[in-house]
């Protein structure tokens, strides 16, 4: 009779013990979305350009003219840029569209590869669906001149 009371209460504490534990639940990967899917289909808009070199650093947006400060580049998904004028054209004889060269991600989408007469290799320190920065740098005889780059979905 107490064998028959143990196993009542092992096969009590057993059916206890399952019942309370809960197979935990896998979180799903969030899958990564692609640089290119991020630049791509939006015009961006320069809003900050700060040049930092020996001599010290440049506001070099602020020397803009309002007429540029509106100016729009897309990332055509081909691998084109397009540059678009904004609402206010410096000329008003200027074209709304032009060309404005090639582009590729590179590196695991860490570096901007832009081809429109040079190639320039910048590091794409941010890129989200709504933020650019971009960091270039140059090095002249020594010296190094850092241009940071922020743009903004339009």
């Amino acid at each position: 009779m107490k064998m028959i009371k143990f196993f009542a209460v092992a096969l009590a504490a057993i059916t206890m013990s399952l019942s309370a534990c809960k197979k935990d639940e896998a979180t799903p990967a969030t899958p990564k979305i692609s640089g290119a899917s991020l630049l791509t289909g939006k015009d961006w808009r320069i809003t900050a350009a700060i040049v930092t070199s020996p001599g010290g650093t440049i506001d070099v947006f602020a020397t803009f003219d309002a007429c540029q400060k509106d100016d729009l580049l897309e990332f055509v998904a081909n691998g084109t840029i397009l540059e678009k004028e904004g609402a206010t054209k410096c000329d008003p004889a200027d074209p709304d569209t032009a060309p404005g060269g090639f582009w590729a991600l590179i590196d695991n989408d860490t570096k901007l590869r832009i081809i429109d007469g040079d190639t320039t290799i910048a590091d794409v320190i941010e890129l989200t669906a709504t933020a650019m920065r971009l960091r270039i740098s140059e090095n002249d005889n020594g010296a190094v001149y850092t241009n940071n780059i922020t743009f903004v979905k339009n």
